[in-house]
Order: C-alpha cells, then sequence, then structure tokens
C-alpha cells in the first residue's frame, strides 16, 4: 500500500507524545515504533490518566500481511484475589480507591512485546522522550489545571501523600508550573537499559512490590513473574462498504462490533427510541462475553444474535473514562490504534515511592457476589472498557481511531463511523459533530444540535439531557484516515481539553 507521505501520521492526546511518535518515523522507525514512543511519554504528559501502572489494549494492521493483530496489556488479578478473601475482610465489593482494587499491570510488557514483534526499534530508542519529559518535567495546562485544582485530587492525596509529594498540593498549582516526575525517570531510564525483565521479576519489580505490601496490596512477586501480553485475532463486523475491527473479550470491542452490525446499511438518521434500544442489548451482550478468555464462553460461540437478548444491564459504574489513546499511520501503510489507562484518574492512587509509579484500579469493576457477570477470579484479566479500532476497505487501510470514554467509547466510535460511512463527513467535521452517550436507565446525554444529526420521536419515557458546551463525557477522539487519492488526514476532538 503506498501512501503519499514523507513518514506518516501520529494523532495522540498531547503534542509531546506527537511529537515522540513523529521523530521516531522520521528516524525510519514503523508505526509501531512511534506508537511505543508515543504511548510512554503519555504516560508521563497526561499522568492523571495514564502510567506505567496501567493496561492497554492495541490493534496493530501489517499493510503487507494485510492482517490486525490485538495486542492484549492488561494484567491478571493477584493469585490471592478471590471473594472468600474479600468476604473476610467484611467487605460486600472491591474498594474503589484501594490497594486492593490492583491488579498486575500489563502496559510495559504490551509495549516490549508489541516492539519485539512488530517493530523495528528497541526499548531504548522509543523511551527517550519520554525520560526526557520526566526529568525536565511537563507543564501545567488548562486541563492539568482544572484537575490538580478538582475535587477528584483533593480527595485522592487525603488517602495518599505519597501523590502530593510528586504532583504537589493544590494550593501550588499554577498555569505553567513544571512539575518534574525524578523517580519515574528513573525507572524509565531502567527500562530503556534492562527491558520488561526489571520491571516483572527484576530490581524495579522489587521495589514497587514492597511499596505496595506497606500499603496493603495483595500482590505478589508471582503474579508479576506470570504476567503475559496476549496476542489475539481481532473481531469484526461489515459496516456499509467496510469492515470494522476492534479487540476481542475481555474488551468491551464486541460492544462496537454489536452497534455496527446492528446499525449497518441503515442510511438516515439515527433514531434514538432504537438507539436506546439497540445499546441496552448490545451492552447486555457485553456484560455477559466480556471476560478473561479463558473463561468467557464467546469464543465457543460461532455467532451472537446482537438483537435477541432480554436480560438488559442496569449495573455498572458511570465514569467519565480517564483513558489516553493514540493512532498513528506510517509510510507503508502499516496502522496501530492504541489504548492505555488507570481506569480511573490516578486509578487506585497508590503509588510506589521508590520507582515514581502510580497503579491503576482495574479491579474495582469485578464484583464479590456470585451473582451476574464480572465476577471476580483469582489469576484472570478483568473486564476492560478499552475499544481500539481499525476499519478497513477490500483489506486494505481505510481508517485508524481510538476515545476515551469508559463505557462511551464504543458508542463514540460508533458515532463517528457513522458519520463517515454512512453520511460522508471527512474525519475532523466527523469528530467536531454532536454527540450522545447513554449510561443507564432511559436517561440520554446529548450536545447540543444533536437534532440535526439525530431523530427522536417525544417519548414519556426516555429523557434527553443536554450539555450546551463540550464535554469530555463524550469522548476525546483520535484518528486518521486515509483518502482516496491515497493522502493522510488526521483528527483530533477539543473535548478533552475543555474540563
Amino acid at each position: 500500500m503506498k501512501l503519499k507521505t514523507n513518514y506518516g501520521k501520529v494523532v495522540t492526546g498531547h503534542k509531546k507524545a506527537t511529537d515522540a511518535g513523529i521523530r521516531i518515523l522520521k528516524e525510519g522507525g514503523n508505526a509501531i515504533d512511534a506508537a511505543i514512543a508515543a504511548a510512554s511519554t503519555l504516560a508521563v504528559a497526561i499522568p492523571n490518566m495514564n502510567g506505567l501502572g496501567g493496561d492497554s489494549i492495541a490493534l496493530y494492521y501489517s499493510s503487507k500481511k494485510k492482517k490486525i493483530y490485538t495486542i492484549n496489556g492488561s494484567g491478571r488479578s493477584p493469585k490471592k484475589a478471590s471473594i472468600k478473601y474479600f468476604k473476610n475482610l467484611g467487605l460486600k465489593k472491591i474498594p474503589q480507591r484501594s490497594s486492593l482494587s490492583i491488579t498486575v499491570p500489563g502496559v510495559i510488557d504490551a509495549w516490549e512485546t508489541s516492539l519485539n514483534r512488530y517493530g523495528k526499534k528497541k526499548l531504548n530508542d522509543v523511551l527517550q522522550d519520554s525520560i526526557k519529559l520526566a526529568e525536565k518535567g511537563i507543564k501545567v495546562d488548562k486541563y492539568l489545571y482544572n484537575f490538580f485544582k478538582g475535587d477528584v485530587y483533593k480527595d485522592l492525596i487525603k488517602k495518599n501523600k505519597n501523590l502530593s509529594n510528586i504532583f504537589g498540593l493544590p494550593k501550588d498549582i499554577k498555569f505553567g508550573k513544571i512539575i518534574k516526575q525524578k523517580k519515574l525517570a528513573k525507572t524509565l531510564r531502567v527500562l530503556a537499559k534492562f527491558g520488561s525483565k526489571s520491571f516483572y521479576r527484576g530490581n524495579l519489580c522489587d521495589k514497587m512490590l514492597e511499596d505496595l505490601k506497606k500499603q496493603g496490596a495483595i500482590l505478589s512477586k508471582k503474579d508479576f513473574i506470570n504476567h503475559s501480553t496476549l496476542i489475539q485475532k481481532p473481531i469484526s463486523t461489515d459496516y456499509f462498504d467496510k469492515k470494522v475491527f476492534s479487540a476481542p473479550p475481555n474488551s468491551q470491542g464486541l460492544a462496537l462490533i454489536g452497534l455496527c452490525k446492528l446499525f449497518n446499511n441503515i442510511n438516515k438518521k439515527i433514531d434514538l427510541n432504537n438507539y436506546l434500544d439497540f445499546k441496552k442489548k448490545v451492552f447486555s451482550i457485553r456484560d455477559k462475553y466480556c471476560l478473561d478468555p479463558s473463561v468467557s464462553k464467546f469464543f465457543k460461540k460461532k455467532q451472537i444474535n446482537f438483537n435477541d437478548f432480554k436480560n438488559i444491564t442496569k449495573d455498572f459504574k458511570k465514569n467519565f473514562g480517564d483513558t489516553s489513546t493514540l493512532v498513528v499511520v506510517d509510510k507503508y501503510g502499516n496502522a496501530v490504534s492504541w489504548v492505555q489507562s488507570l481506569f480511573e484518574e490516578f486509578g487506585s492512587g497508590i503509588v510506589s515511592p521508590q520507582t515514581g509509579v502510580v497503579f491503576h484500579n482495574r479491579m474495582y469493576l469485578e464484583k464479590i457476589t456470585k451473582k451476574g457477570f464480572n465476577i471476580l477470579k483469582s489469576q484472570k484479566r478483568p473486564f476492560h472498557t478499552l475499544c481500539p479500532a481499525i476499519i478497513l476497505d477490500n483489506n486494505k487501510l481505510d481508517l485508524s481511531i481510538a476515545t476515551p470514554g469508559d463505557h462511551g467509547q464504543p458508542q463514540t466510535i460508533f458515532q463517528i463511523l457513522n458519520y463517515i460511512y454512512n453520511y460522508g463527513y471527512k474525519i475532523q467535521k466527523a469528530i467536531n459533530l454532536p454527540r450522545i452517550r447513554h449510561n443507564q436507565g432511559n436517561q440520554i446525554l446529548a450536545e447540543k444540535g444533536y437534532k440535526k444529526q439525530f431523530r427522536f420521536l417525544k417519548n414519556k419515557k426516555i429523557k434527553i439531557k443536554i450539555y450546551n458546551k463540550p464535554h469530555r463525557v463524550f469522548g476525546g477522539v483520535t484518528a486518521i484516515k486515509v483518502n482516496p487519492n491515497m493522502t493522510l488526514s488526521k483528527g483530533a476532538d477539543k473535548r478533552r481539553s475543555c474540563n
């Protein structure tokens, strides 16, 4: 696939990360090399959204092989984690901001595994930008200013001073302030020199576990040693004349596939009554099947009927989705859709003071009851909201796309695809147009002007909540589109920098 570009394009949620990816492309790296350079820099630049103590799930398209691979960098629950263990602690659910909500972080091994399998560069090459940024410091912009001044951060540092020791107290935060992450820089240097083995079985691992155990974590060194990145086949469906690919369970990519399948070839305005019905069915299927691959019944199914499901999900937790995304297309036509996360802002709130690593709280969504889905199991990968996507046209790359937004990720991506392939909008226009989102119940969140793109016949049961200004609840899309003349167009969402 010959593209009309000197080296390709990179789109991320932060300029420093984009610059890191572009540098690698200019130095002869491919899409995977650039993606890991950008991903590691994002982990420093937007530290509340993602980091070395989190997970990732990505898609990689090989232009030469015309194949897509899922890179599942999610970690398993600790061996000690069980319903009985938490019940003995007198708990009815896994604590949200706690060392008890931490699974093995998978992102570091995912970076290195991706490079070894599909890249041209070494980990040392692609980590240089992230190391320099951690050492020299990140500048507090509007987004970080609002976060560090906000209630979430204030509550987190009440419980864990290790966070404020790194990022400061809210009263000291000012626009333009430089925040250095010196311990994290040292950790990145160790990774650049020794690779991921130091993180999962070496000196870094020992330091992290020492810090974690002091704070009540139940992770063991054996949990870290047994971790590995899972390479999976993607799942897909036809959508108009294209093919949409996403990640299989334990990712919620199944929800995106379901929405595209149900709305395939419906070339008219989406009716919100139908959307609500379809979305509830699709997410019920998601909750049933998007579990650890070793226990999910999805892989035994030959086909899922997305339009025939009655057990509607009612009780998933509402969040805005604190995730970072990036997309890359190189000059060869290889592409990456990469999503990495701490799950919630600063995840568990737990920090390893010796390494500067902040740990996610991905296990928080697992239930310690024997009813329903997402039931906690020892040494299993938890349900993941991370939902990368790549679209092909006759096996050739057409679009690489990703967005933050927890349960809103498949909803947002579907709407962008509808705008592009149904209405024919160009990528940036499609990203700018109003969106909707459903969380639970019969309330639909909608951006001002949604009626131009969606149809709504009055229904007393359905309530519409209008957002008059752009809001991060509707996602933060990053995308690269291949044009008919083989040039590339990029699209970036301003919603994430609004609040």
